[in-house]
């Protein structure tokens, strides 16, 4: 049961630093560009993901319920349908920017591709994998880290909307008007 706790703090506390080092105030606060900043936020982020991973296979599995042949098949199907959503949504941004390799030029708002569909299809894309990771592995490990994750995506969403909406301002609350935030006509 202890395990189980460890997990539940160590993913809320990566999605609580997560949250506090990409907000605007904490950029501020450190004396450093935002290219080297961008890289330093993404080596942590990284570090703490891998750390969370291993953390997670140390853990001996209880099944939650009996895997079947179809709900691995789907569970496999949706994850992989979640890392396709994830790796085009960063097709409509530069990646080397992104991670901190490159200076990001003309900031602009995007609107097209998957974001033409969704504000937030990183977030789409997680949910699919956690879901797909659940049918396919139906561990207790793996069913309290997504809902820890899905806990935390609408407070993800509403810091990241503060963000836009600070940079973009009525050109993003045009946008959130008309295209939901995660789900395609639902949410």
């Amino acid at each position: 049961m202890m395990d189980y706790l460890e997990l539940i703090l160590a993913w809320i506390l990566y999605l609580a630093l997560h949250s506090f080092l990409a907000s605007t105030w904490m950029k501020s606060k450190i004396p450093i560009s935002a290219r080297w900043y961008r890289l330093l936020y993404s080596i942590i982020a990284t570090i703490g993901l891998l750390g969370l991973v291993y953390l997670m296979a140390l853990i001996p599995p209880v099944w939650v319920y009996a895997l079947t042949p179809f709900l691995k098949f789907a569970g496999m199907v949706a994850a992989s349908w979640g890392v396709i959503i994830v790796v085009a949504s960063f097709r409509q941004i530069s990646m080397k920017a992104f991670l901190g390799l490159k200076k990001e030029n003309n900031k602009e708002l995007v609107k097209t591709g998957l974001h033409s569909s969704v504000r937030h299809p990183i977030y789409s894309g997680t949910i699919l994998i956690m879901v797909g990771m659940f049918a396919s592995v139906p561990s207790l490990t793996v069913l309290l880290t997504a809902l820890v994750i899905f806990a935390y995506l609408p407070i993800g969403v509403y810091f990241e909307e503060k963000k836009l909406i600070d940079v973009f301002g009525q050109e993003y609350l045009d946008y959130k008007e008309n295209v939901k935030a995660i789900i395609p006509g639902v949410l």
